[in-house]
């Protein structure tokens, strides 16, 4: 009986370990098949000298605006945007108000 109950509890472990490594590799095809694609979309854009809204909708999939927030005293609108092939990249927005105040000083 203990040898059939080890039996089925590594078996148990065994299945499981082949799903999560499955998931895995599906997981990695699609980033590889992203990447692929994005770099393609770029190596077709180099030395663009004009951004046109062909290109555009080429690399961004969508751009999200919220409403402004007043409550500190400054005006602060997030804005995301979601690329085709990458998604959406995390910003601190500490850094992203920084520089928008470093350049609007400066211009």
């Amino acid at each position: 009986m203990k040898l059939s109950f080890e039996y089925e509890a590594e078996q148990k472990e065994l299945t499981e370990f082949v799903k999560s490594e499955q998931a895995a590799v599906n997981s990695y095809e699609q980033d590889k098949a992203d990447f692929d694609n994005f770099a393609a979309v770029i190596r077709k854009y180099v030395g663009i000298r004009e951004l046109t809204l062909t290109i555009v909708n080429e690399f961004v999939k969508k751009i999200i605006v919220h409403a402004p927030d007043k409550s500190s005293g400054h005006r602060r609108q997030k804005v995301e945007i979601v690329w085709n092939f990458i998604g959406e990249l995390k910003q601190d927005e500490d850094k992203q108000t920084i520089e928008r105040q470093r350049k609007g000083k400066t211009a």
